[in-house]
């Protein structure tokens, strides 16, 4: 960040003073450039050599200070150009922030953001600062998470930290994700470590699921993890709480992600379509970092991807899988949508999202005004953009992350 244009509100007063100066005493200007020899089509630079001296101080100080926060665990100050003033200051729960604005701050909104530990000699200060109430928050947001956390996407290692037990958190909102662009799954809370996690591998015909005992399910055929329960739910420790964010399709793609559109028609049976809106067709990341599970990448799913989420129901013969097609008759009957089996494995890795009944949203838009969304009842269909529904995030497993510290089969009764 640098400081905000509208905090040289001053300078910008004064060019509209010398100008207007200029305007009304144009005679005097031409004048004096007649007794000086001058062309009197070349009066104007007197103006010009007023307004200069003005712009250059503005150019000069905005980009001679630079305000920095490196991966979210260090606030930093840069200024000057050849000289150069560099101080640094650790961003932990124990920094205390005061914000400053005068009249004009206020209705320009900037302001000065100062951050001091207990005594003035601590103390950092981030002047002129632009919408200094947006900022606080998202620092808010980085000091409550474990420190060490980066907002670039991170892979679980064993002795590191993970997801937040005990008291009940803090839930997001929709309107904190698009001031902030930073949200969460449980905002101040207390920590556990990796190692007394116990993941749990649940076995199924179309591939193993693991449990990860953080609010999330690794699935390693698909090479995709999932947070079990939709935005707006808060991680406790042993499962989710409160209730999902229902939005219009424009919001959970301007925040999470969108894809390329890839037709028009209301062909959800298929698997063409949900195929065609795989990376390979364009996804532009949304404004809204989602901190959960040790993880900043994720994001919303493609209909393709969230399809997969669903191995559960019924498809046509032509979209089968492998794994499916080798099914025996009896076992793809029970293996169905709502079969005894199938429900079962999805209640057991997903328990919060069938209590709640949330739809969700794919990333994957149809144009016509439909999207692709998921009902709970059928694969992913087109419905009308307009409706709301919920988001349930996704990310793209790395190498070594399905090893878990300790991973315990269970047996799903059904």
């Amino acid at each position: 960040m640098r400081p905000a244009w509208t905090s040289y509100w001053r300078s910008g007063l004064a060019a509209v003073v010398v100008t207007g100066l200029w305007f009304v005493q144009r005679e005097l200007f031409d004048g004096l450039a007649q007794r000086l020899g001058i062309p009197v089509e070349l009066s104007g630079l007197g103006l010009a050599i007023a307004l200069v001296p003005i712009l250059a101080g503005v150019i000069y100080h905005r980009y001679t200070h630079a305000y920095e926060i490196e991966n979210g665990r260090k606030l930093r100050l840069l200024a000057g150009f050849i000289s150069r003033v560099k101080r640094e200051f650790p961003l932990t729960d124990k920094v205390q922030t005061d914000m400053g604005q005068t009249i004009a701050g206020r209705l320009l909104n900037y302001g000065t953001i100062a951050f001091w530990t207990g005594d003035d000699r601590s103390r950092l200060e981030w002047r002129n600062t632009s919408d200094p109430d947006r900022v606080i928050a998202y620092l808010d947001l980085l000091k409550s998470g474990p420190q060490g956390t980066s907002y670039a996407p991170a892979a679980h290692q064993a002795g590191e930290t993970a997801r937040p037990v005990s008291r009940m958190p803090e839930p997001p909102t929709l309107k904190e994700a698009k001031s902030a662009k930073v949200t969460h799954f449980g905002k101040s809370v207390e920590y556990k470590d990796l190692k007394d996690m116990v993941a749990q591998r649940i076995r199924t015909p179309l591939g193993d699921y693991i449990d990860n005992d953080d609010g999330t399910v690794s699935h390693a055929d698909s090479g995709l993890m999932w947070l079990r329960a939709p935005w707006g739910m808060v991680w406790t420790g042993s499962g989710f709480a409160g209730e999902p964010i229902r939005m219009k399709w424009s919001d959970a793609t301007d925040l999470f992600g969108v894809g390329t559109a890839v037709g028009s028609t209301m062909a959800y049976m298929g698997s063409g379509k949900r195929v065609a809106s795989a990376f390979e067709h364009g996804y532009r990341k949304g404004k809204c970092v989602i901190d959960a599970a040790g993880y900043t990448d994720w994001r919303l799913p493609t209909a393709a991807e969230l399809d997969q989420f669903v191995p559960f129901h019924h498809r046509r013969d032509d979209d089968m899988s492998e794994a499916e097609a080798a099914m025996s008759e009896d076992d793809a009957y029970l293996w169905g949508w709502k079969g005894k089996a199938s429900f079962a494995v999805a209640k057991r890795l997903y328990p919060e999202l069938f209590e709640t009944n949330v739809h969700l949203w794919t990333a994957t838009g149809l144009g016509g005004g439909l999207a692709w969304a998921y009902d709970g009842h059928m694969p992913v269909g087109d419905f009308k953009v307009g409706d709301l529904r919920g988001a349930l995030f996704v990310r793209r497993l790395t190498g070594g992350e399905m090893r878990a510290p300790e991973t315990v089969d269970e047996e799903v009764a059904w």
